[in-house]
């Protein structure tokens, strides 16, 4: 009968906690770059991303260990840049619906249609970045989101009438600037 050897090797020194600010110093840089990667040239962006990592390395700080923090972070990045990519690709969809009409379906899938929808998108976007801030998020809200004057009152706290003459200040903009918005009111 064989009998086991007592291992000589030392037993391994228990995994150690990362310590918040030396893994901020330590990798904030890498998340930056990796989060770039998806941003498509928009340092804001990837700045963003990076920003919503580390809130999620600051909740999970009390499990994260030395030795897989890299690659914790790593995978973390990606998951919350391509969240941003669909909620982004989602918004612009909702634009193109509100403000564009739909092209015939032969035309659809041309690269020409595609590049001629999104430029359209991103002028759609950059109109209604143009309202002045009030105006802009009730818009949002109405159009983007669909909720009624009275939500949208109840949620930012002012009259309905007042959000109704914002609603009506934002209408007269765009349609200045030459877009109709049809946001489904009687």
């Amino acid at each position: 009968m064989s009998r086991a050897l007592p291992s000589t090797a030392p037993p391994a020194p228990p995994a150690r906690p990362v310590s918040f600010d030396t893994l901020y110093e330590e990798h904030a840089e890498d998340v930056y770059v990796w989060a770039l990667r998806y941003a498509a040239g928009r340092s804001g962006w990837a700045e963003d991303v990076a920003h919503d990592v580390f809130l999620k390395a600051w909740e999970h700080r009390a499990w994260l260990r030395e030795e897989d923090v890299r690659g914790w972070l790593f995978r973390v990045t990606q998951n919350v840049a391509f969240s941003a990519l669909r909620r982004e690709r989602t918004f612009r969809q909702r634009i193109a619906e509100l403000f564009l009409p739909a092209p015939p379906a032969e035309t659809q899938s041309t690269p020409e249609a595609a590049l001629a929808r999104r430029e359209a998108v991103r002028s759609a976007t950059a109109t209604l970045d143009r309202l002045p801030g009030q105006e802009r998020v009730v818009m949002g809200l109405k159009i983007l989101d669909d909720l009624s004057q009275r939500e949208i009152a109840h949620l930012l706290s002012l009259s309905e009438g007042y959000v109704s003459k914002l609603i009506s200040r934002a209408q007269g903009r765009l349609l200045a600037w030459g877009w109709e918005v049809d946001d489904g009111s009687p």
